[in-house]
């Protein structure tokens, strides 16, 4: 799994002091954890087949919603590939060319995958609502890949957007979910940690100069 940080593509996420992160999940199943959050999957969405839907319901309460109405798919009925396996819920979007997904209030993580209509590469770009952006190019043939986004604690995961830069169809789907656990310190309680850090070395500095 690749990490990413919104301030640079090809730095480490960890190496992020604020803000979201986003990561390349590949073509495997989707991870327990994300970050310091644990991902919560989707359950089976009972709506018929080829309903359009603006919104799913979470797991963990809330909506997540869709800019435009999209079709709900199942893998191996009204979709015919996918990756790892799954046979799930997919949510197929015609005719556009980008998604934007809102999530629910509080939302700490959140996965999803995403393949092209046609069984050919297409490239796509997923960036959340501080600019943390992840471009991918996505073979059909080999399967849907996934996208994690996560925040700092500090930074809202409030929306991510969905491009399809090569044009055409495409589905989203395979949600996975976390609440945000407020496991990061708050940016003024990390501040004053630095602030006694940096008075505590000047002390002692002064304390050697006297000697």
């Amino acid at each position: 799994m690749k990490l990413f940080s919104a301030v640079a593509l090809t730095l480490s996420s960890t190496a992020c002091l604020a803000g979201i992160s986003v990561a390349d999940l590949g073509t495997g199943a989707p991870p327990a954890t994300l970050g310091v959050y644990s991902i919560t999957l989707f359950p089976p969405d009972g709506t018929p087949e080829f309903t359009p839907l603006t919104d799913v319901a979470s797991p963990l309460g809330g909506n997540v919603t869709f800019d435009i109405a999209a079709e709900h798919r199942i893998v191996g009925s009204s979709w015919a590939t996918w990756s790892h396996g799954y046979l799930g819920d997919i949510y197929f979007a015609p005719n556009v060319s980008s998604l934007t997904i809102s999530l629910p209030a509080s939302t700490g993580a959140f996965v999803f995958y995403v393949e092209g209509d046609a069984l050919a590469e297409a490239s796509f770009t997923a960036t959340a609502n501080d600019g943390a952006s992840l471009t991918l190019a996505i073979l059909g043939n080999a399967g849907a890949n996934g996208f994690g986004f996560y925040s700092d604690g500090i930074t809202p995961l409030t929306s991510i957007t969905l491009v399809n830069n090569s044009g055409g169809d495409f589905a989203v789907g395979e949600f996975g979910i976390s609440a945000d656990t407020g496991a990061v310190p708050e940016a003024s309680t990390w501040v004053s940690g630095m602030v006694l850090v940096a008075l505590g070395g000047w002390v002692a500095g002064r304390r050697r100069a006297s000697a």
